[in-house]
């Protein structure tokens, strides 16, 4: 692949991780700028506050599905693992720091899961697992988050990959968990709420 082909694919991918779908639903169901609301945050956590559980399941949902596209399409198409993988990083790039708004986006969990189910399946499931089991034990949903991204460059090792695929991945996994310092130092004080058990009028995204 060319340098300027590559460069068109990491170029649409990272548009197409760009487009805040949590944002756009939320003004479209008269619901005003989710911006405005709750933790501020534009993914599904808190477009489920703002516009309830079924607007924030459809975000969910487009949220992986941008980030899926990209690389599926790349992927039949015959692109290498090292090209697919940065194009990967590119559409998680684009949910986190949209140009749309600033440069300011989501976290990357839905988005990330995209681009790993998309390249590789057998990825999602063990890091999946990390997360079910930390999120029943601990209720935490960014704790849940945080080991899941890290377990994903993990588990490419035990399948065998490049150093060029592994760091890249290993970017993404980086990118998400940095996406949640304010939710990792509130683990450390003690003052991040559980997924269930919460005080009323909490506003912190977890995920």
């Amino acid at each position: 692949m060319s340098p300027l082909s590559l460069t068109l694919w990491c170029l649409g991918a990272f548009l197409c991780g760009s487009i805040p779908f949590g944002l756009l639903l939320v003004k479209l169901a008269g619901k005003g700028d989710v911006r405005a609301h709750g933790s501020g945050n534009i993914g599904a956590t808190n477009v489920s506050r703002v516009g309830g559980k079924a607007l924030g399941i459809v975000t969910l949902l487009l949220d992986i599905l941008k980030g899926f596209l990209p690389v599926f399409v790349a992927k039949h198409l015959g692109l290498a693992d090292s090209a697919l993988s940065l194009i990967a990083l590119c559409a998680v790039l684009g949910h986190v720091f949209t140009p749309w708004l600033a440069f300011k986006g989501g976290k990357g969990v839905a988005t990330a899961l995209g681009v790993a189910l998309a390249y590789k399946a057998a990825m999602v499931m063990p890091a999946l697992g990390v997360f079910i089991v930390f999120l029943l034990v601990f209720r935490y949903v960014s704790l849940g988050s945080v080991l899941a991204a890290f377990t994903l460059p993990l588990v490419l090792v035990k399948l065998g990959t490049s150093p060029v695929v592994l760091l890249l991945w290993a970017d993404i996994a980086l990118l998400v968990i940095v996406k949640h310092h304010e939710n990792i130092r509130r683990l450390f004080k003690g003052e991040e709420s559980p997924l269930w058990g919460a005080k009323k009028g909490t506003t912190h995204d977890q995920a």
